[in-house]
Formats: C-alpha cells, structure tokens, sequence
C-alpha cells in the first residue's frame, strides 16, 4: 500500500501511464477467459 501511495506523489511520464494501462488490460483479459472457463465448467 504505501508504494501506492508513494507512486501517487511522482511524476508519472506518459510511456509510464501507457505500460501500467496495457498492463491491466492484459490482467483483465486473463481474468475474464478464467471466469469464462470456470462458468463453462459449472454448466
């Protein structure tokens, strides 16, 4: 939590913002295909 906090006090370059977006974009596409998995198999 307090590297949160800490990163929320720096100057963020655009690249920066752009890689931690593309990131999280890519978490929710893993977490969306696990969760299409998982409500497959209860069918």
């Amino acid at each position: 939590m307090s590297r949160q906090i800490a990163n929320g006090y720096q100057q963020v370059t655009l690249a920066e913002l752009e890689a931690r977006v593309r990131g999280l974009e890519t978490q929710v596409a893993h977490l969306t295909e696990m969760l299409e998995v998982l409500t497959e198999e209860r069918d």
